[in-house]
């Protein structure tokens, strides 16, 4: 909304389809929650929203994805790309987040990524007071009534919208939390410090975002357009298998440096006590 006051072009995709439990139990249910989103659009005016209809829960981290995601970026062309943070509890937010991530960080031109909140606090380095615009952005999320109907998601965002004020002015009611990182930042890896709070996301696909990666030839200059790249609202998850990398290898190390403490031997009895206790088979080093 303060892009669009501002005159910026605004464009919106939705990348999963939010059709969790059909055809068997919810048939329909996939163009209900389209519906849903083309309404909340109205309100929010920015037109009519892209739907990729990738399946929900199903996202994977995977070059198909990101490459679609670059495409997008460049043919906006957008310098700055909001999506759900990579601290978030809903695997296919967290997973498109790291996509995006990866995305930027190929991109030709200058373009930055601009995490926000949906189900999980992030640690935010912006602030976006939205007193004035709360009543209409609650009657967006109003429009998703199905999705009302399980959890009181308005509850929750207005409870963090409301949060967010902890350090502003007492004339601010609602404010927004987001997380900044620059398409520079993820092109030269200086993100490792915000990595280690990222304890619920495996390691290998960190460690890709830090990797050099040869930039692709273009010319295209950068433009006000915004790209949203927002996955369904939905629970549960589906993660992705770590594979051997930079970082899981200092860890194997750190742990193998354990192994040879003396300490290490000395507790090993009692190690030992209690995976028998429990019933395990013991694996010794």
């Amino acid at each position: 909304m303060r892009h669009l006051e501002a005159g910026d072009t605004v464009k919106v995709i939705v990348v999963t389809d939010g059709a969790f439990g059909t055809p068997e139990l919810r048939p329909g249910y996939q163009q209900t929650r389209r519906i849903e989103t083309q309404a909340a659009a109205q309100i929010l005016g920015y037109g009519e929203p892209v739907f990729w209809d990738l399946p929900d829960r199903g996202l994977v981290y995977e070059e198909a994805l990101i490459e679609r995601i670059r495409n997008a970026i460049e043919h906006c062309p957008a310098n700055l790309v909001y999506a759900p943070s990579w601290w978030e509890i809903h695997p296919d937010h967290s997973t498109l987040s790291l996509c995006v991530a990866e995305a930027i960080r190929r991109c030709t031109r200058q373009v930055s990524l601009l995490m926000y909140e949906v189900g999980a606090p992030l640690p935010a380095n912006r602030l976006l007071d939205i007193t004035d615009l709360n009543d209409r952005k609650q009657a967006a999320i109003r429009c998703f009534a199905s999705q009302l109907a399980k959890q009181a998601y308005d509850q929750h965002i207005a409870a963090l919208n409301r949060f967010r004020t902890y350090t502003l002015p007492p004339c601010v009611q609602f404010a927004e939390a987001y997380h900044l990182v620059t398409g520079g930042e993820l092109k030269t890896g200086s993100l490792d410090e915000r990595f280690q709070h990222l304890n619920a996301i495996p390691l290998a696909l960190l460690a890709q975002l830090r990797q050099p990666h040869g930039i692709l030839e273009g010319k295209t200059e950068p433009s006000l357009e915004k790209l949203d790249l927002a996955a369904a609202l939905d629970r549960d998850h589906q993660r992705r298998n770590p594979c051997e990398d930079v970082r899981s290898q200092r860890l194997s190390d750190e742990l193998d440096a354990i192994y040879r403490s003396s300490s290490w031997r000395l507790t090993a009895p009692l190690r030992a006590m209690a995976r028998l206790l429990r019933g395990r088979r013991h694996f010794g080093t």
